[in-house]
């Protein structure tokens, strides 16, 4: 038997390969996907596009024409703007950029959980600080830290996944002003929250703000991994030296393009899951069970004996998230907000795990 060629970073041993299979259900409502697919008018304007692909040339190496299309629909300059596979690259890239051995980020728990493993993949070292028993950032103790440790990375999940708060934008201020490095905001659900509780405003204020977007959610595009960046052009200009050329295939270009031509249909969808998500909450109130107020397209609940009223959700074909082992969320589930009918679906498989 010959040695392995290598062993992994010896950093890196602890981490656990996020790889793990997804239980087979009828109704997914645990990975916080849109239940619509995108609009037909969008996926036979990609069809008819994609017939005049050369797939065997590579894709405009800058996706020009995509980078003009949203940053006209985000109000921000080109040059400020990073496009990525999905905002967990975008976050790769930044911390590739920004992050490493010698630099520090701070992410306040319980939160998206990629926050943390990220920079762990780019060598930088991860700092946590509880959230309150509501789920919102301490500022004082946020401060406090901040002045203590100097981090030259903050990151704020808002709505945070997968507690379903949004921070105050007090709170964000506060924090860019007393950061030493960049605050990034990831907004992946941030239009399932509505405009005003947005830190885009805030882009115009300051400089060390880095706004992070999905087409996954809201877009209902998951499937074709589409995140993007805002940030001062500095901040882009030392990304794009850790990107990978062509990294945006022909068929993202062509996606994205589209979506962006057809954004209207997309935020009408939005409105009918967050009707859903607010029905779910109520209903489930009703049950005598705990939620926590959801400004996502999703509600985090908690009950007496979490894994088994998974277990018989599951077994009833209704898969939700469980999070009843992992800290500061024990006894929670997640459900996603989807169609009327896997709502109504869900509701009485509660009522069948309850014994309601």
């Amino acid at each position: 038997m010959t040695r392995a060629p290598l062993s992994v970073r010896p950093d890196l041993n602890d981490l656990e390969p996020r790889v793990a299979s997804r239980p087979e259900a009828r109704h997914l409502m645990d990975g916080n996907e849109s239940p619509y697919p995108p609009p037909a008018p969008l996926v036979q304007e990609v069809v008819e596009e994609l017939e005049q692909v050369t797939l065997n040339r590579y894709p405009d190496r800058d996706a020009g024409a995509l980078h003009r299309a949203l940053s006209e629909y985000v109000n921000w300059s080109s040059d400020g703007l990073w496009i990525a596979n999905g905002s967990n690259e975008a976050f790769l890239h930044l911390f590739l950029a920004f992050g490493g051995a010698d630099r520090t980020v701070l992410c306040f728990e319980p939160t998206y959980p990629m926050h943390s493993v990220i920079p762990r993949i780019g060598t930088t070292k991860v700092r946590r600080l509880w959230r309150t028993e509501e789920f919102v950032i301490d500022l004082e103790d946020a401060l406090a830290e901040i002045d203590r440790t100097q981090p030259e990375i903050v990151v704020v999940c808002s709505p945070n996944n997968p507690t379903g708060n949004s921070e105050p934008l007090s709170t964000i201020r506060a924090l860019l002003g007393a950061a030493p490095g960049i605050v990034v905001v990831d907004e992946a659900y941030g239009e399932f929250a509505g405009s005003d509780e947005s830190v885009r405003p805030l882009l115009d204020e300051h400089r060390n703000l880095v706004l992070v977007k999905t087409f996954s959610k809201a877009w209902s595009l998951g499937g074709v991994r589409i995140g993007y960046m805002l940030a001062d052009p500095l901040v882009v200009d030392g990304i794009v030296r850790v990107g990978l050329p062509y990294h945006l295939s022909s068929l993202t270009q062509i996606v994205g393009r589209a979506a962006i031509r057809h954004a209207r249909a997309s935020s009408e969808l939005v409105e009918a899951i967050v009707g859903e998500r607010d029905r779910i909450s109520v209903e489930l109130q009703a049950m005598g069970v705990k939620t926590f107020r959801s400004r996502a397209n999703f509600v985090l609940f908690q009950v007496d004996d979490a894994p088994a009223v998974w277990g018989s959700l599951l077994e009833q074909g209704v898969l939700v998230r469980n999070y009843s082992d992992t800290p500061g969320l024990y006894g929670c589930l997640r459900v996603t907000a989807g169609l009327a009918e896997d709502g109504d679906i869900f509701m009485a498989a509660m009522e069948e795990a309850l014994d309601v």
